[in-house]
């Protein structure tokens, strides 16, 4: 009877360890496709589309070496295409807007919001709205507040000063700073909510202690807040140097896809797109895996970096 039970109980625990398993496997199926399809395929496909060349005549990929290499470093680094180094300078200014304006404006908006100030819930609805809305919903608002014909901001300037401008024009000096100060705008939500998160989990007692010692507000919130949110700061300073790469939605949906004239209002992520549409999709592929070359390294480097200024915090 003992050993009749023992064998049934190995059978049930069998049972559960081959249900567990299954039940492991169809999870880790879908994500496991996911990566396989969009990274590996992807990503072989781009290798293989920037150092070959597809023979139409003969169907077949033929060896192009690093040809498109070569083009892209003459055109960026010895002035033989202007766009091309437009849209580079339009793209590395994104890391000071969003590291060094959107992350501290972020921070300190989200320090005044946790102090429960008189209006804060109203504060809260306007500094939030922004990352709920669609991006295209708000980029379509602000471009219409500075429209010629019907803007609230053009109307002001040409009552008050007779000045009519074309601001979002390729060829006006307008066109990049409100495509940045647009960014400022949509991505303060976004941080200040990850940031207050980051406040909200720091002991009330190192306030009550801080608020005994007459600590003030300023000291507070550098001295204490600061260092304490580091690792969440860290977290949004990496995504922050990141968006050099992937800076595009927002100058097209302001300036249009065309990136302006010699590509005053394009970046190297628009670039690449445009490059896809107009079905050159071997350079758009070369210049994508160019930047993934320099992008990798710098990322990894600004990581370590901060990792390597940023307090250790329990909480």
């Amino acid at each position: 009877m003992e050993s009749t039970a023992l064998e049934m109980m190995k059978q049930k625990k069998r049972k559960r360890d081959w249900g567990a398993t299954i039940f492991i496997c169809l999870m880790l199926a879908y994500p496991l496709a996911h990566f396989c399809v969009f990274w590996l395929y992807v990503n072989f496909d781009t290798f293989r589309l920037t150092f070959f060349h597809f023979n139409s005549q003969t169907a077949q990929y033929e060896w192009f070496g690093f040809e498109r290499f070569a083009i892209l470093f003459r055109d960026m680094f010895m002035g033989e295409d202007i766009a091309i180094q437009n849209n580079l300078r339009n793209s590395l200014l994104c890391f000071p807007v969003q590291n060094f304006i959107i992350l501290p404006l972020s921070f300190m908006i989200a320090f005044l919001l946790s102090k429960q100030l008189a209006g804060t819930s109203a504060y809260r609805v306007i500094f939030f709205l922004p990352s709920i809305l669609s991006v295209v919903v708000l980029a379509m608002s602000f471009r219409f507040m500075f429209d010629v014909d019907f803007g609230p901001v053009d109307s002001a300037l040409s009552k008050l000063f007779g000045v009519d401008v074309d601001w979002f024009s390729s060829l006006s000096p307008t066109a990049m700073p409100l495509v940045f100060l647009f960014g400022i705008w949509a991505g303060l939500g976004y941080n200040a909510v990850l940031i207050n998160g980051a406040i909200k989990r720091i002991p009330q007692e190192i306030f009550e202690a801080a608020k005994l010692d007459g600590v003030g507000l300023w000291r507070e919130m550098v001295q204490m807040v600061l260092p304490l949110c580091m690792p969440t700061i860290t977290t949004l300073f990496i995504i922050g140097s990141m968006s050099i790469f992937g800076y595009y939605l927002q100058p097209m949906l302001l300036c249009g896809e065309t990136g302006g004239v010699n590509g005053s209002t394009g970046t190297i992520a628009l670039r690449v797109m445009q490059l896809m549409q107009g079905g050159d999709t071997e350079s758009a592929a070369a210049l994508g895996l160019f930047f993934s070359i320099l992008g990798v390294p710098f990322v990894l480097f600004i990581k370590w970096f901060m990792e390597k200024i940023t307090p250790d915090v329990d909480f």
